[in-house]
């Protein structure tokens, strides 16, 4: 005998709150990701070139430096934490530039940064840091280092909170809405809805756990680990083996929708 639904609305059960609340910790923490992801896709993935390293190192640099470049880890995003092992996950940094020469002081630095257009300078004890065209520099003052990499993106920050909230409230009402749903059908399609959504479980766990600590992290400007700079909120996603298991993650939850909203009388779902 096929279950049909009797046309009452059922108040939502336990599962379907349980469902929905995991559903919002994936899709907000898959939300950050997108967010930020959106935010920097105007940006290029490639730290400056060479000649462009060079001469911004000559608005940057008061004294003389080497014009030999080196990158830092890499020329472009990367894990620095990763090392392709599950421990990953604290942040992808923008690629860097680097020019080495003679700094002198921070005072002498500051000056000559403000005068070829650099703002928002903050001089200390150990470092100049500055912003200019998309550009972050960054002074090491014992080394005479400059690390040059492009700046976060202005609208970075809102992004990723508008895509954390906005993922949170579509994960929310997806597993409500399929919860209450899959109530009006057979024990055969209620059991498959599980399975996928176990399925989904396992497949988004991964990225959003390695995302946490770099969403936290950079919201609370913490980020420094690897040297001043950008830490990009979609880090998370960047474990190894992390990001196809979240690429394959819509598969189970277009099958969540088909099994919810499919209607009833097939025989794939329902029990005789």
């Amino acid at each position: 005998m096929i279950m049909r639904s009797s046309g009452a609305r059922r108040p939502f059960g336990r599962r379907a709150f349980v469902v929905a609340t995991l559903a919002a910790v994936l899709g907000g923490l898959s939300g950050i990701a997108l967010g930020s992801w959106l935010a920097w896709r105007a940006v290029p993935v490639k730290a400056p070139d060479a000649a462009t390293a060079i001469s911004v190192a000559r608005t940057v640099l008061p004294g003389p430096f080497e014009e030999q470049v080196n990158y830092y880890g890499r020329s472009t995003f990367w894990n620095p934490f990763s090392e392709n092992t599950l421990h990953g996950g604290t942040g992808v940094r923008a690629g860097r530039a680097g020019v080495t020469g003679a700094a002198g002081g921070a005072s002498a630095i500051e000056q000559h940064m403000r005068a070829h257009g650099w703002h928002d300078i903050s001089a200390g004890t150990a470092e100049v840091t500055g912003e200019r065209d998309g550009y972050l520099a960054v002074v090491q003052l014992a080394t005479g280092r400059l690390d040059l990499m492009w700046a976060e993106p202005p609208g970075h920050r809102r992004d990723t909170i508008l895509g954390g909230v906005a993922g949170a409230l579509l994960g929310a009402a997806l597993g409500l809405v399929t919860a209450q749903r899959i109530r009006r059908y057979g024990p055969r399609r209620q059991r498959v809805y599980s399975w996928l959504c176990v399925s989904a479980l396992v497949l988004l766990t991964p990225a959003c756990l390695g995302n946490i600590p770099t969403s936290t992290g950079s919201l609370l400007a913490n980020t420094n680990r690897e040297g001043t700079g950008p830490s990009v909120y979609w880090g998370g996603f960047v474990i190894w083996g992390a990001e196809p298991l979240a690429l394959l993650s819509p598969v189970p939850i277009l099958a969540l929708l088909a099994v919810s909203f499919w209607p009833p009388g097939s025989r794939a779902f329902e029990t005789a």
